[in-house]
């Protein structure tokens, strides 16, 4: 996203430096001395897209880089993320990236997966691996 017009480039700015409390359109606007419509009308001729929309897909992109490299929870995620319904949030990822904020985080811990149902991803490395870990630790001190 490489806006040619200064004002565009301001409030993209603002929108990235206010992740976790999002502003509202009509405060962007204020901010570079434009009313509302005429923000959303430059919006949408330089970025094809709306100021919602381009704040909505930059809370999920930084979600995403959340999850993906920090050890915060999904709910973490999500309220830094200005994210404040976790239904919407997880239902708005999944339709982005196609996958659910827990399933990109296990995917991230133990590598993709073909062909296993969602439970069975997130229960097995949860459940199975500490016990095999922990079978093989006593066999050791048993022999």
């Amino acid at each position: 996203m490489n806006p040619g017009e200064p004002r565009i480039r301001r409030v993209l700015a603002l929108m990235e430096r206010h992740r976790a409390r999002p502003l509202q359109v009509a405060a962007l606007a204020r901010a570079v001395n434009l009313s509302p419509a005429h923000l959303r009308r430059l919006f949408r001729q330089e970025l094809g897209r709306s100021p919602v929309r381009v704040q909505h897909d930059l809370a999920l992109d930084h979600a995403r880089d959340l999850l993906q490299n920090s050890f915060l929870t999904v709910k973490e995620v999500m309220a830094a993320s200005g994210w404040n319904d976790p239904s919407h949030f997880c239902r708005e990822f999944k339709r982005r990236y196609g996958v659910s904020p827990l399933a990109l985080r296990l995917r991230m811990r133990i590598g993709p997966r073909t062909s296993v149902s969602a439970h069975e991803t997130a229960a097995a490395p949860l459940l199975q691996r500490p016990i095999l870990i922990s079978e093989r630790f006593f066999e050791k001190e048993i022999t």
